[in-house]
């Protein structure tokens, strides 16, 4: 694995492909270290794949990994060029796919189990429309007891519209990410076979 950037490079091109495309990105800067962990924490402990939307830059790539996560269990999902050669580059183990989290049942497809979902993904600033299908693709890709994980820099929730089979897990805010960052991690229940 090559080395990761430092903060200062992070920024400069996260920054560049913010002003590029605002509302693919959504926030002018990465996430911290501090969020990158506490997403990374909510994730369960046993076998199946970890699935990272919008990973960006690689922060809480880089957080999934340093919490014990195998890199062959890793799959990032990102749809901006520049930034999936960034993580190719930087994280030459882990599975880039280049495409869209609207299409992540296709993208993993036949890619075995799925433990949880981490999101980065702007929610807030992309369509609603596109939210939607994205949440309509989740239970496709989760067994019973996949989590997914999203944050928002809002004080409410920004999952509204899941599907129902996914609960509330738990909720925590980060304080020392700027600004505050909220995340929310909800447990999937497969609907019972009849």
């Amino acid at each position: 694995m090559s080395r990761p950037p430092g903060p200062m490079s992070q920024a400069w091109h996260f920054t560049r492909e913010f002003l590029r495309d605002p509302h693919a990105i959504g926030a002018v800067l990465p996430s911290s270290p501090f969020l990158a962990r506490r997403m990374a924490a909510m994730v369960p402990h046993g076998p199946g794949l970890v699935v990272e939307l919008g990973p960006g830059m690689g922060p809480v790539t880089k957080a999934l990994l340093e919490s014990g996560i195998p890199a062959q269990d890793l799959v990032l999902v990102e749809q901006a060029p520049a930034m999936v050669r960034h993580l190719r580059q930087h994280y030459p183990e882990v599975e880039v796919i280049e495409g869209d989290a609207a299409h992540i049942q296709h993208l993993m497809a036949h890619r075995g189990p799925v433990r949880a979902v981490v999101s980065s993904l702007p929610l807030r600033s992309i369509p609603k429309t596109v939210v939607e299908r994205i949440f309509q693709q989740l239970p496709g890709i989760s067994r019973h007891g996949t989590v997914f994980i999203q944050f928002t820099y809002h004080f409410r929730c920004s999952c509204a519209g899941l599907p129902p089979d996914f609960r509330r897990r738990r909720m925590a805010v980060v304080w020392r990410n700027v600004p505050p960052a909220r995340v929310d991690a909800f447990i999937y229940h497969a609907p019972q076979q009849r």
